[in-house]
């Protein structure tokens, strides 16, 4: 019985190393359009969701293209100040493609620190990109209000970054769709696969124990 019941808080301490994630789960339809000549950046505002997951190690946004053509974006994190993007902490590199359906397009922010209670936005942008080569896209909605609202830019090409966006300043009650994945500083999560042998290896000790034959102690005869 002790067997199993370190193996029941050890795997439940490994369960509690898993990431957080606040997810807008997506209600198939969408706001448009996404880049020129007319909206150049979409973003959802947030927050950090407690002050122990105060790295933001991905977000994702949905993404359906409206011509035939290819698009280019980049997506970014910035603080959110006064009804606008303020300082800068992660710009991707440019990704492309033609997005015949909805597609949920993930990015890797290398883990970003956060600060608990400050807003911040994550977008993804068309912003000084060529607009020759540049196809329309649609930006997926939700029905949650697990984060703090979408915002949009019409800057006509200019950066994301500039004081005020002309877009609604984030909508509360519209959202993207999407998720936040955020984990504690200097946490190591073990993959899923290390898990599930740590689970096995720990259930096959009390297998093993509770089939060993009991030891009896004798007494010696002088």
């Amino acid at each position: 019985m002790k067997t199993l019941a370190a193996l029941a808080l050890a795997l439940a301490a490994v369960g509690a190393q898993a990431n957080v994630l606040v997810t807008n789960t997506f209600n198939g339809t969408g706001i448009q359009p996404l880049g020129y000549p007319d909206t150049t950046t979409y973003g959802e505002v947030f927050t950090t969701p407690d002050a122990l997951n105060t790295e933001l190690d991905s977000f994702s946004l949905f993404l359906q293209s409206l011509t035939g053509g290819t698009s280019y974006l980049y997506a970014g994190v910035a603080t959110w100040e006064n009804g606008g993007a303020g300082t800068s902490l992660f710009t991707s590199a440019v990704f492309s493609g033609n997005f015949a359906d909805w597609k949920e397009v993930s990015i890797g922010t290398g883990g970003i620190a956060l600060t608990p209670g400050q807003q911040y936005v994550a977008y993804f942008s068309a912003s000084g990109l060529p607009s020759g080569a540049n196809a329309l896209l649609q930006m997926g909605l939700s029905n949650n209000s697990n984060t703090l609202g979408m915002s949009w830019d019409n800057a006509g090409g200019g950066s994301p970054l500039h004081d005020n966006w002309a877009g609604c300043m984030a909508c509360f009650g519209t959202q993207l769709a999407g998720t936040l994945e955020f984990s504690t500083p200097g946490r190591p999560v073990p993959e899923p696969a290390s898990v599930a042998l740590l689970g096995l290896g720990l259930l096959g000790a009390a297998v093993a124990r509770r089939r060993s034959p009991a030891k009896t102690c004798e007494s010696e005869l002088v």
